[in-house]
């Protein structure tokens, strides 16, 4: 696959995992010229894959050059007067169309974009008469500041424009709920338009070129989608990844990043972090100045630091949630609600509890209001009208890191103790289960044979040198993937290639 935008991710090899996501939207753009597929939003925090899941669609689909035309557009965390949003949205889907169907990745360089003027100029160079005539629309309504009717104009324009070329589109927006919060009908930016998110109510119904939004306040996306946008979207949780891609992330990183690891420190890894991307990601790229991953000590005290130092990825993305959440609200009440929540987190938890537990004197409707705030910053999750702590150990003791009664105690003996003992609680079973275990075995094997693969790929001199009864015209050539067939392993998971059992398929 050609990368046509550059993916945030970095090293397009770190995209891993997100099988089961990935198989299932591609699906869903191939069936969009059955006109079948119905506007999507895809809900989780932040740095959880969303926008390399996003940004991976885009280039797939744009580099399939098909009837569906992609369209990605992020919306920034700053304050818009609505005049200049619309222009940067409809200069994002211009060039983005012109390079689509002239195949020239150059109008993806967003240096290139400058102004409307220069937008008309490049459709009428490239004959696209139909978006030259759009474009020239939307620059009357610009000059005559005539936002409200500009907006309108290009907030369809990827529909029109496709439906003009006999095409269809996708329209990728990500971060869908600032649309609501940071763009504004006066330049000096002080009436907010707050339900700017329903001028999509019409717009997401077309089946020609469905809305596939993003939102990381899942509690705002949510309330956004369900009062402004009732019905029109399908809702899908992006769910931490399953054991196998957590395992294939973790090797990935420790090739990539050149941090080693060993079979059991990859399992404890993998458990750790329950198949959340970020926590894989942060750990790999920790600046813990004694980081070390081939130790289950080396792992613990790098979860230890990424968890209590203040500095840190990890505990500095949590706290950017927890910090919005208590200024909205009486931080005492929501302390407190959050650290009962979060310490009987495999239950929900009603009102009745709530207020008996933590001696709360407030009617079930002040209640509800003040735990409908919380759950909009994501520090807690609801289910089905009850609420519970976020289900994930890593973020309890962020909190509790930084509201705790004695913060220096449980810096330096609470939290360390807790590590302690969940390490040996995973280590334990690792060992009880450890002749079951044949996928980590099999993964790491194969995770050994692409390292020494690509280590020969770079260093092809070195390796051919030592080899004998070569052909001249030998190369090793970059690996895509390797696969080792069930036969070629024997009882201890070690590969065993004998005459006619050799791995059959490297590419």
């Amino acid at each position: 696959m050609k990368t046509w935008i550059e993916e945030r991710i970095g090293n397009p090899g770190l995209f891993t995992g997100r099988k089961k996501e990935l198989a299932f939207f591609l699906n869903w753009i191939e069936e969009i010229p059955k006109r079948i597929s119905q506007s999507s939003a895809i809900l989780s925090r932040r740095k959880t894959g969303k926008t390399a899941l996003l940004e991976r669609l885009f280039n797939l689909t744009f580099h399939k050059n098909g009837r569906v035309i992609p369209f990605y557009f992020e919306i920034r965390e700053s304050d818009q007067w609505i005049g200049d949003f619309a222009e940067e949205f409809f200069l994002t889907f211009i060039y983005q169309f012109i390079a689509f169907r002239t195949r020239k990745q150059e109008y993806l360089d967003p240096s290139r974009r400058g102004t409307l003027n220069k937008a008309l100029s490049a459709a009428r160079k490239e004959k696209l008469d139909h978006l030259s005539d759009i474009i020239e629309n939307a620059i009357e309504l610009s000059q005559a500041e005539k936002t409200e009717r500009l907006w309108d104009i290009v907030k369809d324009a990827p529909r029109m424009a496709a439906m003009h070329y006999n095409m269809f589109a996708v329209q990728i927006i990500d971060e869908f709920q600032f649309i609501n919060r940071f763009i504004f009908r006066d330049k000096g930016c002080t009436k907010r338009i707050d339900t700017l998110a329903g001028s999509y109510l019409r717009t997401s119904e077309y089946k020609n070129a469905p809305l596939l939004v993003s939102g990381s306040w899942v509690g705002w996306l949510m309330d956004d989608l369900n009062k402004f946008l009732p019905g029109r979207f399908v809702k899908h949780p992006l769910e931490d990844m399953p054991e196998e891609e957590a395992l294939e992330t973790v090797c990935k990183y420790s090739l990539i990043r050149n941090v080693p690891i060993t079979e059991e420190t990859s399992h404890l890894i993998v458990s750790l972090t329950e198949g959340n991307p970020f926590y894989i990601s942060a750990l790999f790229g920790s600046r813990y100045p004694g980081k070390r991953l081939d130790t289950s000590e080396g792992v613990r005290k790098t979860l230890e630091f990424e968890t209590m130092n203040l500095d840190a990825n990890i505990n500095s993305t949590w706290m950017e949630y927890i910090d919005f959440a208590f200024p909205k609200i009486n931080e005492k009440y929501a302390k407190d609600i959050v650290l009962y929540l979060s310490a009987h987190r495999e239950r929900r938890v009603g009102h009745r509890e709530l207020r008996e537990k933590l001696g709360l004197d407030m009617t079930d409707p002040k209640l509800e209001k003040k735990l409908k705030a919380i759950f909009r910053s994501d520090i807690i999750e609801e289910d089905g009208g009850l609420y519970r702590g976020v289900r994930d150990n890593i973020f309890d003791k962020v909190f509790r890191r930084s509201y705790s009664d004695d913060i220096h105690h449980f810096v330096t003996r609470e939290a360390p103790e807790e590590y302690r003992k969940l390490f040996e609680e995973i280590r334990e079973k690792y060992e009880r289960l450890r002749g079951k275990y044949s996928r980590y075995k099999g993964a790491f094997a194969e995770f050994m044979i692409i390292h020494h693969l690509i280590s020969a790929f770079r260093n092809s001199g070195r390796y051919t040198s030592v080899m004998a009864n070569l052909p001249d015209d030998f190369a090793f050539m970059e690996y895509e993937s390797l696969i080792i067939p069930r036969r070629c392993m024997n009882r201890n998971s070690r590969p065993m290639c004998s005459q006619g059992q050799g791995v059959t398929d490297i590419r």
